[in-house]
């Protein structure tokens, strides 16, 4: 409270913890609702990439033990580096090009499963080969389970691709948000007209957990798309006939426009009160100057983004 903080934060990040919700009960019971945008109505914000990687984590536990056997293959061979060499030479010996190394996955990881099994598929011929040469080498991976690996590199790449997408740190995420969110709604939608049985399994998990998280999406990640000029409203518009039907959909569009609204009005405010609140005793005629500048520069700022959402909605 020392610091202020509650006039620093919009919002705050955090993981699926199940002490983190009492944990921001307790802030805002601290903090000066006054100072956070909205009362603290959108304080709260879930980690989209912890949130993935829960829905996926779901759909693997449909599979069991179907890759245990391409897992137990890659832990073998990755053990020693003499093990290594040879995999590596009975590769070079099949013509094959080894421009990534085998890597073993870590179980609480998706991710991590989805780059094991894309990479030893490359590999599928020398599994095969070595397992005639190697007597120790017993946990030989099936047709099945290869057939199995292809269908989840197909299918999960565009989670893999989300989850880097969403942890990049040198460009703007929050207006990707929307977008991808909506797109791997619809994409799990799609999983389950599968003919593969076990994509349809993991689908119906996928679906239910993604709904639990994202049922409802954060507001100000719908606010974020529409203020991104590529997309606008239209985007909205379109998502949400998808997802929900177009008799549905109109509750979410008001729930958005109505979402920046409050923001614009609580940012207007904000400011009138900051110019109010400015003194008028200070004896330098240059600090006075900075402050009046700084005044107008965001009554500039209040009119602008009033002004842009007034185009945005009128369209």
């Amino acid at each position: 409270m020392d610091w202020n903080i509650d006039r620093k934060l919009s919002a705050l990040t955090v993981d699926n913890c199940s002490t983190n919700g009492k944990v921001i009960e307790f802030m805002l019971e601290k903090l000066n609702k006054n100072d956070l945008w909205l009362n603290g109505q959108l304080y709260h914000m879930r980690c989209c990439t912890h949130i993935l990687n829960l829905i996926v984590k779901d759909g693997l536990a449909v599979i069991g033990d179907g890759i245990e056997r391409i897992r137990d293959g890659v832990a073998y061979w990755v053990a020693t580096p003499k093990r290594k060499e040879r995999f590596v030479e009975s590769a070079r010996q099949l013509n094959i090009e080894c421009k990534q190394m085998l890597v073993l996955d870590c179980k609480t990881i998706w991710n991590s499963t989805y780059l094991m099994l894309t990479i030893a598929s490359k590999y599928k011929t020398v599994f095969s080969c070595l397992s005639a040469r190697e007597r120790q080498y017993r946990s030989v991976p099936q047709e099945k389970d290869w057939e199995l690996a292809s269908k989840l590199d197909d299918n999960l790449r565009k989670f893999y691709e989300v989850t880097e997408m969403f942890s990049g740190t040198k460009y703007p995420t929050t207006n990707l948000f929307f977008l991808e969110v909506c797109e791997i709604r619809l994409s799990l939608s799609d999983w389950l007209t599968s003919k593969t049985e076990v994509i349809r399994k993991m689908a119906k998990n996928m679906i239910q957990k993604h709904e639990h998280y994202w049922g409802v999406l954060h507001g100000v990640m719908v606010v974020a798309t529409i203020l991104d000029p590529r997309y606008k409203l239209k985007l909205i518009g379109f998502y949400f006939d998808s997802l929900f039907g177009k008799s549905d959909s109109e509750f979410h569009i008001k729930r958005a426009f109505n979402l920046c609204g409050d923001l614009v009005d609580e940012h207007t405010l904000k400011f009138k009160v900051s110019e109010g609140s400015s003194g008028y005793g200070e004896s330098t005629s240059s600090s006075s100057s900075s402050r009046l500048a700084k005044s107008i520069c965001r009554s500039k700022q209040a009119e602008y983004l009033c002004m842009k959402l007034s185009s945005l909605f009128s369209r």
